[in-house]
């Protein structure tokens, strides 16, 4: 055989062997797109956990509840109604109405407590629709924040939450309400010393806070356990992957996911999530008003997300065009037989 047609042989490559060279580079390939795209939905679900945990334990959040008692007639009648019977206890009334009434008239004290506890909810709802008694609230919660922060941690000394859950101080609305009983002829609280009162209305319940304390716990490990895969699957994607531009294409493809997933999870939840924090006077509107607060937060976040991966995407796309063009002006490495 002649030098040159050896020499032609040794510069050219069958088809085949082509193929079997193409083989690890597409594994390869595919390997790192899956990763780095399994790395985008981790470090979405990681940002919704620290988020959302976040939104939960925020002021804020819980302050917000005062939009309930403005806009909803049902949470206005829900505290006052609370506030009522608070007042009906703490005066003993049932114990009063029972010594007046004499022998078998007594077994009606039930049916007068009764009625002297609509009497005084009718007169508070007057005052839990007044601007004043909002800030009330407003000032009531951010005074029981931190313990119910210490509380859903598990650490600290808790004052204003016992057994019944987180309660809030209205005793500051008393004077208003006795004012609403004057002008209705009922001077029940005429000669009560008011600052003797502890007005403590149950915000929310006991199996409440304690199911909020289990969503704090798991969202605190899903923003640690995923930010961790995200940043282990991203590094072994880019080690792996030969076009790192189609993984980071990849990565992005996976945070819109992820993004959409989250979107469906909270979507589905929502009415869950009012449910299992409703008790107390933090009735279903309270409590919608709280999880809306954390969504709109929470959909704020993945929108920035999703911003940021599509700006990604198409950084990563022209990129890629731009490689494609680049890699097709490079000569073939072989060369072509002398003449």
């Amino acid at each position: 055989m002649p030098r040159s047609e050896v020499s032609e042989t040794s510069r050219t490559t069958s088809p085949s062997a082509v193929r079997v060279q193409q083989r690890p580079r597409r594994a390869r390939m595919i390997i790192g797109i899956v990763l780095l795209f399994l790395a985008g939905v981790s470090a979405t679900f990681g940002v919704a956990s620290f988020w959302t945990a976040r939104a939960i334990l925020d002021e804020d959040t819980w302050v917000a509840t005062s939009k309930a008692i403005v806009n909803n007639p049902q949470v206005q009648d829900d505290v006052a109604r609370a506030i009522a019977t608070q007042i009906v206890t703490v005066v003993g009334i049932d114990d009063l109405v029972g010594g007046v009434l004499p022998g078998p008239l007594g077994s009606l004290s039930g049916t007068v407590t009764q009625g002297v506890t609509d009497l005084i909810t009718l007169a508070t709802v007057q005052v839990v629709k007044t601007d004043a008694f909002v800030s009330v609230w407003e000032s009531a919660v951010r005074a029981t924040h931190e313990e119910f922060v210490r509380a859903v941690d598990g650490s600290g000394r808790i004052v204003t939450i016992d057994s019944e859950g987180l309660s809030l101080d209205l005793g500051s609305s008393l004077v208003e309400i006795e004012k609403q009983l004057n002008q209705r002829g009922i001077d029940i609280l005429d000669n009560v010393n008011l600052s003797s009162i502890d007005l403590q209305v149950p915000l929310v319940d006991a199996p409440g806070l304690e199911r909020i304390q289990t969503w704090i716990q798991a969202l605190r490990v899903g923003s640690i356990v995923f930010p961790a895969v995200a940043v282990i699957a991203a590094m072994s994607g880019l080690l792996v992957a030969r076009r790192r531009w189609f993984a980071v294409m990849a990565a992005a493809v996976g945070v819109v996911v992820g993004a959409g997933v989250i979107a469906l999870i909270t979507s589905a939840g929502r009415d869950r999530a009012i449910e299992e924090i409703s008790g107390g006077v933090l009735g279903v509107s309270s409590a919608g008003v709280i999880v809306d607060e954390v969504v709109s937060g929470l959909d704020r976040a993945l929108l920035v997300a999703c911003a940021l991966a599509a700006v990604a995407l198409v950084a990563s796309l022209i990129a890629a065009v731009l490689d494609s063009r680049n890699r097709s002006n490079v000569p073939d490495d072989v060369s072509a037989p002398a003449a």
